[in-house]
């Protein structure tokens, strides 16, 4: 218990500093299926937080709401319930990446799905009276604190990933539901991690090199497809058995790209193929719905469907 309560403590010392840089890089990496949506809804965040004045505006505000005392109370007590045991099943799966492998690479993030899908987070912000009166006063601040971050995401969602003039007339393609649970998580991951300054450059230098018995490995080269090491042979392996698939990151960016242009910036996709014709980028409005659906799919979006905003 107290090695849990001090890696919180430790890490609640972190200096607040958000990433500027893109999470995604040049490299190929492996994936599992089911990790996939995941990944373009990163993509579609970063995409989202950097062109939208007014979402970007609204991104900061999350970010800063990660530092509130009962928030950081709530995230100590979260990290004092991880078991031993867990945390060292996730000391073996870094130094043993290929396990996570066997025997499903999928189920941890089909588990993920389906546990945010079984959530229903906007009623679970408000309590019934009698709950209420029955907590501490810290308790209190750390509902009301945490609240106040869930509002500030479902608010990043609806202002960023809907047409403006649809946000104005109250309707919405995209909603914070369990019809959108990928980016759901992927704002709650992406959000804390650049409060506690844990940046996608941080995560490669702690992870970049492990030493494994007598030998020290790139772990970084060991999952793209740079090496012909015996390790990343056998990693590669372990992929292709898993059925992972190898997608570069410039996939997710620029689907995300065209995601936010399509969807948010434009009428449609015909009319963004248009004004990219006229500046002399030919694109293909089959070949660029094609492209998209995977970011709709990870963001929710409805298509068609409207949903009218709650009074």
């Amino acid at each position: 218990m107290k090695k849990n309560i001090d890696i919180a403590q430790s890490l609640s010392v972190i200096k607040n500093v958000a990433d500027t840089a893109s999470w995604f890089g040049e490299h190929a990496h492996r994936w599992p299926i089911a990790a996939l949506p995941m990944a373009y809804a990163m993509a579609c965040v970063e995409i989202v937080s950097k062109n939208s004045e007014k979402a970007g505006a609204i991104y900061r505000q999350i970010i800063e709401a990660w530092g509130k005392p009962g928030i950081d109370a709530i995230y100590k007590e979260m990290i004092s319930e991880v078991p031993d045991s867990e945390q060292e099943e996730w000391k073996q799966m870094l130094k043993y990446p290929e396990t996570v492998y066997n025997p499903d690479a999928d189920k941890p993030f089909t588990d993920f799905e389906e546990m945010v899908k079984d959530h229903d987070f906007i009623n679970d912000l408000f309590k019934d009276e009698d709950d209420i009166d029955n907590i501490s006063q810290e308790e209190e601040r750390g509902f009301e604190e945490s609240a106040r971050l869930f509002l500030l995401m479902f608010e990043f969602i609806l202002v960023g990933f809907n047409r403006e003039s649809d946000v104005e007339k109250g309707k919405y393609r995209v909603v914070p539901t369990e019809k959108a649970p990928w980016l759901i998580l992927a704002i709650i991951y992406r959000t804390g991690f650049e409060y506690r300054n844990i940046t996608s450059e941080r995560l490669n230098r702690i992870y970049k090199l492990r030493k494994i018995g007598k030998k020290t490995y790139d772990f970084e080269k060991i999952l793209t497809e740079e090496p012909m090491s015996r390790m990343h042979r056998r990693m590669v392996a372990y992929g292709k058995k898993a059925n992972l698939k190898l997608k570069n990151d410039r996939i997710f960016m620029n689907a995300a790209r065209h995601w936010y242009q399509c969807r948010v910036v434009y009428s449609s996709i015909n009319k963004f193929c248009d004004v990219q014709s006229k500046k002399g980028i030919l694109l293909d409005p089959k070949n660029v719905q094609k492209e998209i659906r995977h970011c709709d799919q990870a963001v929710g979006y409805q298509g068609r469907i409207y949903m009218e905003k709650a009074d």
